[in-house]
């Protein structure tokens, strides 16, 4: 029985070309604001993986200038640091990264740093301090909220399924 040809590719096989969208989902960017709850005037967190940030041009404005479009994508590589240090080398305080007066009386004047990577994202919202206080607030605008849940339910599928996988090959 002949198989029917592919009409993408004029091709007599059923199969396709499977696409990086498909192997390598992207996970969308967002921007989050990290807020360290501890004491420790010049905490910082060093974390596997990063935001990689491209400039491509796409085209050229009324003046016969290049149009720059700048590309946000998070990847595995190289280490993303995370500042929140309260304090500077010679004690005096950094206002620029604490929390206004406006966020609240939990947050006020706490130090804070942003973050745009889905998982250092999750990873912050996990930690918890030795008696179980949570370690860092994760403050995200409410439009970004469905995101950062679809992320952290497709992660938790997965890495479900690699426990599942992996207890079948180890037992």
């Amino acid at each position: 029985m002949p198989i029917a040809p592919n009409k993408a590719t004029k091709t007599p096989f059923a199969e396709v070309e499977l696409g990086d969208n498909i192997l390598k989902p992207e996970a969308p960017i967002v921007r989050c604001r990290i807020v360290y709850m501890g004491n420790n005037r010049n905490r910082s967190v060093a974390r596997t993986g990063h935001i990689q940030i491209q400039r491509i041009q796409t085209g050229f404005d009324e003046k016969n200038e290049p149009v720059f479009e700048t590309v946000k994508t998070a990847i595995d590589e190289g280490i993303q640091n995370y500042d929140f240090a309260s304090h500077d080398a010679l004690g005096r305080l950094i206002e620029q990264r604490l929390m206004p007066v406006e966020a609240g009386p939990e947050i006020a004047g706490k130090p804070f740093a942003y973050c745009e990577h889905l998982g250092h994202i999750r990873w912050f919202y996990l930690q918890t301090t030795v008696d179980g206080a949570r370690e860092f607030k994760v403050l995200a605008e409410r439009k970004d909220q469905p995101l950062i849940q679809d992320y952290v339910r497709r992660f938790m599928r997965a890495q479900q399924e690699d426990e599942k996988t992996f207890q079948e090959v180890a037992g």
